[in-house]
């Protein structure tokens, strides 16, 4: 008998196997438990874009809320300033004790041109002056990664891949006798990539790809376990920011949106969501914000543009917009505008 005479022939049976299938291959995606607190390794560029630091933001009010636990804030960029802005943002969130990992040998994406870094280090509390004070990026995953259970993890990234490249390649040490795909195989239970236009991309706007894009295509080729992308078409469809304008001018998120639109001489502070909708991915999974993709893979070339290929066997999805833009947009800014618990 065909599958699909099956199912017309016992429907409640298949509903049944379906359920099951979906909350137990696919836990991370299947509902909001709010039992659940997702440890998250949040892996940032915050260079160049505002969208960072609302994403950061936002991670922190779903930690506020027992949603997340967020175990380190990795940098990709080697600007001296990325790791002290991270730093700004966790200590207004009231957790200045989360670490902070930063390249510290020849990988990073280094520019000079961010609109809101410099004056956001400058005027807000925190305590790294610069990157050469935070640890190793890493080190600091291989560290974190080790002391977690396995396949408990969840690694966000919202910039490049230049910490994963060189983690995937690391050997063991003082923290695991694990090199980094093996330990990354035990600990990590999906990877979070914001990054990629689907179902086809040209490269020519993907710029956390083809910033590094050495690191991108290694990563992503030599991942040994699920990746999630949340596409560009994705967050850059959805606008919303203007609200921090009421936040109290002690929020380092809206100095950072207040420069970076005032640089693009915008008439208001609305910008693309593609961060922040990563984030939400990451914590929530897939609620009924998005679909998923059928499994397969990015086809991807050294310079970054790709096609996606359908395979049952393939351990990459990508998100399909489920949810009414607007309505989910303001979701997102919601979470922008609460402010930070006060913890003891």
């Amino acid at each position: 008998m065909a599958i699909s005479n099956r199912r017309k022939k016992y429907p409640g049976v298949y509903a049944w196997i379906l359920l099951f299938l979906v909350l137990n291959i696919c836990p991370a995606f299947a509902s909001e438990r709010k039992s659940t607190c997702v440890k998250i390794i949040f892996d940032t560029d915050m260079l160049t874009d505002c969208d960072d630091a609302a994403a950061l933001g936002i991670l922190h009010k779903l930690a506020d809320a027992g949603e997340a636990e967020i175990l380190a804030t990795m940098v990709t960029s080697s600007y001296p300033m990325s790791g002290p802005v991270v730093d700004a943002i966790n200590t207004y969130y009231s957790r200045p004790e989360v670490p902070i990992g930063v390249p510290k040998k020849d990988y990073g994406v280094y520019r000079d041109n961010s609109s809101f870094l410099d004056s956001v280090a400058a005027e807000f509390p925190h305590r790294l002056k610069s990157n050469t004070e935070a640890y190793d990026a890493v080190a600091l995953y291989r560290k974190i990664l080790s002391g977690q259970e396995d396949s408990s993890v969840v690694v966000l990234t919202v910039g490049y891949m230049s910490n994963l490249a060189p983690l995937l390649k690391s050997t063991p040490d003082r923290y695991s006798a694990l090199n980094g795909t093996e330990l990354i195989r035990k600990k990590v239970k999906v990877w979070i990539c914001m990054g990629g236009n689907f179902p086809v991309d040209d490269a020519s706007d993907n710029v956390n790809f083809t910033r590094d894009p050495e690191s991108a295509v290694y990563a992503i080729t030599h991942w040994p376990g699920k990746i999630v992308f949340a596409g560009r078409e994705i967050g850059h469809t959805i606008f919303v920011g203007d609200r921090l304008k009421d936040t109290p001018v002690d929020n380092p998120v809206r100095r950072a949106y207040q420069l970076h639109r005032e640089r693009a001489k915008a008439k208001h502070w609305n910008h693309h969501t593609a961060d922040p909708t990563a984030v939400l991915l990451a914590v929530r999974g897939i609620l009924n914000y998005w679909n998923l993709s059928e499994c397969g893979y990015i086809d991807i070339k050294n310079n970054c543009s790709f096609v996606w290929k359908d395979h049952p066997e393939g351990n990459q999805r990508y998100i399909i917009q489920k949810m009414d833009r607007e309505q989910l947009g303001l979701i997102l800014e919601d979470l922008m505008v609460i402010p930070p618990d006060k913890h003891e």
